[in-house]
């Protein structure tokens, strides 16, 4: 059997609703054309039930039977009989009562009775059951001043009359029930896509493969495992990344620590000061290189981080060094989920930064919709406008030398926002 896309699975979801929706027009609309072709409405049947007790009271037994005749018709049937009515008024038709005893100018000793009596399928008794009222009779009787009893039976269905609700405004109702169905299946049609889009927003901040589990039409299912293989072979790839630049890492390391040994021995002299300088600058840079690494693939942590422990412990130690830092807002804890070592280093960098052009750094915390807003200024040469969103791109600098007197290698700030993002957080300047 042939699965439908989920293109034309929506589309014959919306026909068949519209189909649906117009058929039980149709429906009702032929249903009321028939009612109100053969039966009149309750309220006028009240007026002609009266006024035929009336006439009844005005005329002679001969014409009393022309009368009868003269009014009869498949949806109205009078008779005169003999015995007082054998049921009571239920309470519903009370109101009808007295609107007939007023119609006819009937005083309280004339006896009047109406009810309902089910359709001849479930033998003509009384109704007492809402499903008796589908093809439901209104019987009347009217006692005269001889002492006989005016009996009419009204046939037809009267149950959406008494209700005061027109058979079109049950049609609509039921149209916007079916609506509400193919609202339902279109959602559910399109959930899968739902899902799949939370899964590619998560897995875009935690770099971890989110599954999917296939459902739908066939051309989702398809959509879903691919992307499913697409995370997984992204996953792959950042993993490795990650193991070569941490064993290049490990491996340069043991490079520049022999080659500070061999500067050590060597006698003092501007040239093996440079090289120092060089062998600290490429020490920084690898250091770097791999928390961007690492930054990129871990993923936030779920554990409970004061982050106004976090900036007072990297503040103290700046002061430490000599540094000139203020710290406000870090009186009372600020929790956060997180990462206690990532934190730290969005904290330290940004901190270092202020530092290292400015000379200063004014740190400051503050609780905002239920955010922590982590604030690091200083009054150094600034950012240009221009530039202060690639900033944050990989190894951009304001100052495009590479001099760690200057600057870093322009990996500080992309780590801030690598960290961030992947907590869930934003970073701006």
């Amino acid at each position: 059997m042939p699965r439908f896309g989920i293109a034309a699975r929506i589309a014959l979801i919306v026909m068949a609703a519209l189909v649906a929706v117009q058929l039980l027009m149709v429906a009702a609309y032929v249903a009321e054309r028939r009612q109100a072709a053969s039966n009149p409405p309750f309220t006028p049947l009240l007026g002609q039930i009266a006024a035929l007790a009336k006439l009844m009271e005005r005329v002679g037994p001969q014409e009393r039977a022309l009368a009868l005749a003269a009014s009869a018709n498949p949806g109205f049937l009078p008779r005169l009989v003999d015995a007082p009515p054998g049921f009571r008024t239920p309470a519903m038709l009370r109101p009808a009562v007295r609107r007939v005893r007023a119609l006819a100018g009937l005083g309280p000793d004339r006896a009047v009775a109406l009810t309902l009596i089910a359709g001849e399928r479930r033998g003509s008794q009384p109704v007492h059951r809402l499903r008796d009222l589908v093809g439901a009779r209104l019987l009347a009787v009217i006692q005269l001043a001889d002492g006989r009893y005016l009996e009419v039976t009204a046939g037809g269905d009267l149950t959406v009359r008494l209700m005061g609700l027109p058979v079109g405004l049950l049609a609509g109702i039921l149209g916007f029930l079916v609506a509400i169905a193919a609202l339902i299946a279109v959602r559910r049609e399109t959930r899968p896509l739902s899902d799949l889009a939370d899964a590619v927003g998560r897995f875009g901040a935690a770099l971890e493969p989110q599954t999917v589990r296939e459902r739908g039409a066939p051309d989702v299912r398809a959509v879903i495992g691919a992307v499913n293989a697409m995370q997984a072979r992204i996953a792959d790839l950042v993993r490795t990344r990650t193991l070569v630049l941490g064993a290049i890492s490990h491996d340069l390391r043991t490079y520049l620590t022999r080659l500070r040994l061999r500067l050590e021995l060597l006698p003092e002299g501007p040239q093996v000061e440079k090289a120092r300088d060089d062998l600290d600058g490429m020490r920084a840079l690898v250091e770097d290189a791999l928390a961007f690494a690492r930054a990129s693939f871990s993923s936030a942590s779920d554990e409970r981080v004061d982050l106004a422990r976090v900036a007072r412990a990297e503040c103290e130690a700046r002061r430490a060094q000599g540094a000139a830092v203020t710290l406000a807002g870090a009186d009372a804890p600020l929790e956060v989920r997180g990462s206690p070592a990532a934190l730290a280093r969005v904290v330290a960098n940004l901190v270092g930064n202020a530092i290292a052009y400015a000379g200063a750094a004014e740190v400051r915390l503050a609780a905002e919709d239920g955010e922590a807003l982590l604030v690091v200024e200083d009054r150094g040469p600034g950012i240009p406008a221009a530039e202060r969103s690639a900033v944050f791109e990989p190894f951009y600098r304001v100052e495009p030398s590479r001099n760690r007197e200057s600057g870093g290698a322009g990996l500080g700030l992309t780590i801030v926002r690598q960290i961030v993002e992947g907590h869930g957080g934003t970073v701006a300047i």
